[in-house]
């Protein structure tokens, strides 16, 4: 997690469970880490792909505001407004 600059809160909220690391993990070649924040985005999404509750939100948006790449993390603000589950207590962390 460190090498592709995740923060430390993925871990601590339990939301980079070993089915996700596996997938990154087997993708994974020699100067990934340059582009990391193509891996970070694909975790938000393989979240987002499976219909998250909405305290999986609440994590993916707090997530959101720790991410090293605010740019692509802002992107992701918008597809976890769209998610079904998405209400105003998550959009008051957004």
């Amino acid at each position: 997690m460190v090498l592709m600059k995740y923060p430390k809160e993925w871990d601590e909220l339990n939301m980079y469970p070993d089915e996700l690391f596996e997938i990154q993990v087997s993708n994974y070649k020699p100067g990934h880490e340059e582009g990391s924040e193509h891996d970070r985005n694909g975790a938000f999404h393989w979240w987002l792909r499976r219909n998250p509750s909405k305290e999986q939100l609440i994590k993916l948006a707090k997530l959101t505001h720790l991410d090293p790449d605010q740019l692509m993390a802002n992107d992701v603000k918008n597809y976890i407004k769209n998610a079904t589950n998405y209400d105003n207590e998550v959009g008051e962390i957004l």
